[in-house]
């Protein structure tokens, strides 16, 4: 199958967008964590809570892709890894809940989601550009590789401001809400 590259993939109106939905948070301690995955990053809970808020009525079959975009790590995360790390005891569970990885894959298994996901390490600006045409991809192939997807972000603002932000995308004409 041929490719193409953004500049050259045509702009039509083919997918529905969704009222973007931001959770924003001065202190991530803030963020509600429920379950038994207390060793993931707190921005992974924060992300899950976008996606929760921002989600639709669930779709009848098909699969949900996730596209997250980020380009900052947690420090608190960072500090309990390298402090258990300074003790001698550094979990395997608590390097799994510093990667990159977690920002996305927390809300994926709490929701169930099962299609394609990706997480962009990099601006939220161009991110977003490349997780629409990613996005349009998974939509449109035949067959599609996702029903809808959501893209979030995660981003710090300022030092005391995290925002979480998800919007979801679905294919114009498939009955699907975005």
């Amino acid at each position: 199958m041929p490719t193409r590259s953004p500049d050259s993939r045509p702009r039509t109106s083919r997918l529905v967008a969704g009222d973007p939905v931001s959770v924003v948070v001065a202190d991530l301690a803030e963020v509600e964590r429920r379950g038994p995955r207390k060793f993931a990053d707190p921005a992974a809970w924060l992300v899950r809570s976008a996606l929760e808020r921002a989600r639709p009525a669930p779709a009848a079959g098909g699969t949900v892709g996730v596209i997250g975009i980020s380009e900052v790590a947690t420090r608190q995360t960072l500090l309990a890894v390298a402090a258990d790390a300074a003790r001698g005891h550094s979990s395997p569970r608590r390097f799994v809940a510093a990667g990159p990885g977690t920002l996305i894959g927390l809300g994926c298994v709490e929701f169930g989601y099962t299609g394609p996901s990706l997480l962009l390490t990099m601006p939220e600006a161009p991110g977003r550009e490349l997780a629409g045409v990613l996005a349009e991809d998974w939509l449109m192939s035949e067959p599609p590789a996702a029903c809808r997807v959501a893209i979030v972000s995660y981003t710090v603002d300022a030092p005391e401001a995290h925002r979480a932000t998800c919007h979801w995308i679905t294919a114009a004409g498939t009955g699907a809400s975005a």
